[in-house]
């Protein structure tokens, strides 16, 4: 356990730098003293570099015991974006451990919270989730609605991380997707596309 003393310093560059150690080599065993640290993160407003790490180390250790904690700060008034994606990837990732559970998924696309339903794909994503033709389409009917696509290329939005997926759907899914993609005149679209009509997954919008 190398990195018990720097997550319960208290001290954010520690902290953060502890995470990304743990995020990197995916440790286990750092569940509680990760909690600790992330609620110590949570009250510092500017910390949200420490918060996103802590979060997806939390995900990629497969810290499932944490889902309820980690639902509670999403009713929290927080003001910094990357931290709403990051819980939203987290609870998603973790709660796809072993089966295949999306309803934290459609939740998250129905909050109007365009950073945590952009956390909540970047999660089927991450995990690999081949979405089933039903699931595919309904959410599908959401990421592709205007207020998802209007700052599509400047922000990472719930519809880059479904596009990015895609490689693993369906051959009449992933050209759906595809096809509707092509009105974008944007590199990360056009770089996706590239990727995913050659079935591969080119690593472009992977946050860890």
């Amino acid at each position: 356990m190398d990195y018990v003393d720097e997550l319960t310093s208290g001290r954010t560059p520690l902290v953060k730098k502890a995470a990304k150690k743990i995020l990197k080599g995916k440790l286990k065993g750092y569940g509680p003293f990760l909690h600790q640290a992330l609620e110590g993160e949570m009250e510092k407003p500017k910390s949200w570099e420490s918060q996103m790490y802590l979060l997806y180390a939390i995900a990629a250790t497969d810290c499932t015991e944490e889902v309820p904690y980690l639902k509670s700060l999403l009713l929290r008034d927080i003001p910094t974006p990357v931290t709403y994606r990051s819980l939203a990837v987290a609870i998603a990732y973790l709660e796809n451990l072993e089966t295949e559970n999306l309803s934290f998924v459609y939740e998250s696309l129905e909050s109007n919270n365009s950073s945590q339903a952009a956390g909540a794909c970047a999660a089927i994503y991450q995990r690999k989730i081949v979405l089933k033709d039903d699931d595919f389409n309904k959410i599908m009917s959401y990421v592709t609605q205007p207020k998802y696509l209007e700052h599509i290329g400047q922000v990472i939005n719930p519809f880059l991380f479904i596009l990015a997926a895609s490689y693993l759907f369906s051959e009449k899914n992933r050209e759906k997707i595809v096809d509707f993609s092509r009105q974008f005149d944007i590199s990360t679209v056009k770089d996706l596309i590239n990727d995913v009509t050659k079935g591969k997954d080119g690593r472009r919008v992977s946050l860890f």
